[in-house]
């Protein structure tokens, strides 16, 4: 039995509403989106990675790297459909 767990539906909408303030961001200078995911980077090295989530992924990293997924929607997996 794994102890990993999902997201709760609340942790899901800030996800979400993180990657928008990123999609939105995006329109800025690329050099402006790149300091920003420069200092999301750092943010995420400095908070534990707990890997307490299913997939292995961490609670405290979700929501930056929801945000970094934002900057860059042309990166974006959904973004190719």
């Amino acid at each position: 039995m794994s102890d990993n767990r999902a997201l709760t539906s609340f942790q899901t909408r800030m996800v979400a509403a993180i990657t928008l303030i990123g999609t939105a961001l995006a329109t800025l200078d690329p050099s402006k989106r790149d300091a920003i995911k420069s200092s999301a980077e750092s943010l995420i090295e400095m908070l534990p990675a707990d890997k307490e989530l299913a997939g292995g992924s961490s609670r405290h990293h979700v929501p930056l790297q929801a945000l970094i997924a934002g900057l860059y929607p042309e990166k974006s997996k959904k973004s190719s459909d």
